[in-house]
């Protein structure tokens, strides 16, 4: 038995799986950069350098294409964890 979509179901069978795709790309880039902020933050007590975008690309070594994204998120996690 064939079922046949109309235009209007494949629409949102794609728009569903388009939205699937960048929902579970933001959660890898959500734990790299947890996983990311961590090892900095012990790269750094070893190494008793700060949180700069050169440290953290040049020094630290991050070079992946999402180096400026990810030192952001980086930057972000440390400043929250902070306590109040």
């Amino acid at each position: 038995m064939q079922i046949d979509l109309t235009t209007e179901e494949i629409a949102l069978i794609q728009a569903h799986r388009a939205q699937r795709v960048t929902r579970d790309a933001a959660r890898d880039f959500q734990r790299k950069a947890l996983t990311t902020a961590h090892a900095f933050d012990t790269w750094s007590d070893n190494s008793g350098q700060g949180l700069t975008y050169s440290t953290f690309i040049n020094t630290f070594g991050y070079q992946s294409d999402d180096g400026r994204q990810m030192y952001e998120a980086v930057e972000r996690i440390l400043d929250a964890a902070l306590p109040q």
